[in-house]
C-alpha cells in the first residue's frame, strides 16, 4: 500500500486561478469606487446600517420637499383662478389637491424613521399637516369664498412656505 501525502497542482491551473482572482478583485474595487458615496472632500463614506438608513431618509425627505412644492403650485393655481370655470371643475381640482395632501401626510406619518432623523421628520410632518389644512381651507373657500377664509389660507401658506424654506436651506438637506 502506497502512502500518497503529496498533492500536485498544475502550474497552469494555479496561474489561471490567480489571474481570475486578480480580475475579480480589480472589478470589485472599481465597482466599490463607482457606487460608494463620497463626502465633500471626495473621500468614500463608510455606510453603517444607521448611516445608510439616515442617508436613505435624507433622499426621501428631499422627495417630500418636491411634493410640497407641487402641492404649493396646485394650491396657488386654484387660488389665482387658473382653473376658473364652473364650481364643479374648481371643486374637483381642489378635491384632487386635498387627496394628494392627505396621501402625502399619511405616507410621511407611516414612515420608518431613523432615530437620528426624528427632528427633521417632525418638521416634515408639520409641513405636511399645514398643507393638508391649507387644502381643506381651499375646499371650504371654493364653496364659500369669504375673506376670513382667504386670510387663514394666506397665513397658513406663509407659515408652510417659511418652514419649507428653512428645511430646504438646512445643512441636513444639503450636506450629508
Amino acid at each position: 500500500m502506497e502512502n500518497n501525502d503529496e498533492i500536485f497542482i498544475s502550474t497552469r491551473l494555479a496561474y489561471l486561478s490567480g489571474k481570475l482572482l486578480l480580475v475579480l478583485l480589480t472589478m470589485f474595487i472599481v465597482i466599490g469606487l463607482v457606487v460608494s458615496p463620497h463626502d465633500q472632500n471626495g473621500q468614500p463614506v463608510l455606510l453603517l446600517l444607521e448611516v445608510k438608513a439616515y442617508e436613505d431618509y435624507r433622499h426621501t425627505a428631499q422627495n417630500f420637499l418636491l411634493e410640497f412644492n407641487t402641492l404649493d403650485r396646485e394650491i396657488s393655481d386654484i387660488l389665482s383662478g387658473i382653473h376658473r370655470g364652473d364650481l364643479f371643475s374648481q371643486s374637483h381640482q381642489t378635491l384632487k389637491t386635498f387627496q394628494k395632501a392627505y396621501d402625502l401626510t399619511m405616507k410621511i406619518d407611516r414612515m420608518n424613521v431613523p432615530i437620528a432623523a426624528t427632528g427633521v421628520h417632525d418638521q416634515i410632518y408639520s409641513i405636511s399637516m399645514r398643507y393638508l389644512e391649507i387644502a381643506r381651507l381651499v375646499m371650504q373657500w371654493i364653496s364659500t369664498p369669504e375673506a376670513s377664509i382667504q386670510e387663514q389660507i394666506d397665513l397658513e401658506l406663509a407659515q408652510a412656505r417659511s418652514e419649507k424654506t428653512t428645511l430646504e436651506k438646512s445643512q441636513w438637506m444639503n450636506h450629508p
